[in-house]
């Protein structure tokens, strides 16, 4: 049996998806884009001082990526937060830059106060001719 964080769970990944679906292709924004990943790294509090929390790559399938990026927030106990990078990201592909970088800070909320997560990410661009 699910509980409410479960649920929660549920409903956010539910309106990511649907999100998702509705959003134009990348391909068809970025016609000439041959390919996409971004290296996050994510962090509590500021940096330098913040212990790192993690760091992955996230491969953008470009063929049939949403134009959205949208990085989840890994803090288990935040409530409606993550990174909506889509602007920046957009901004930087549209101007065919091949490599971008950007910074985000967690909107989302732990209990009474603001979740303390934020990313850093390098974009890596591929384009064709």
């Amino acid at each position: 049996m699910w509980d409410s964080q479960g649920h929660s769970a549920a409903r956010r990944t539910a309106e990511r998806r649907e999100r998702e679906d509705g959003a134009p292709r990348l391909k068809a924004q970025i016609p000439d884009i041959q390919g996409l990943r971004l290296d996050i790294e994510e962090r509590r509090g500021t940096w330098p001082s913040a212990d790192p929390q993690g760091s992955h790559v996230r491969r953008i399938v470009v063929a049939t990526a949403p134009a959205l990026f949208i990085i989840t927030c890994h803090d288990p106990e935040c409530r409606d937060g993550g990174h909506d990078v889509t602007a920046s990201v957009m901004r930087a592909l549209r101007a065919r830059e091949a490599r971008f970088e950007g910074a985000d800070r967690c909107q989302g909320r732990v209990g009474s106060s603001d979740c303390q997560r934020a990313i850093r990410y390098v974009g890596i661009a591929e384009y064709g001719r």
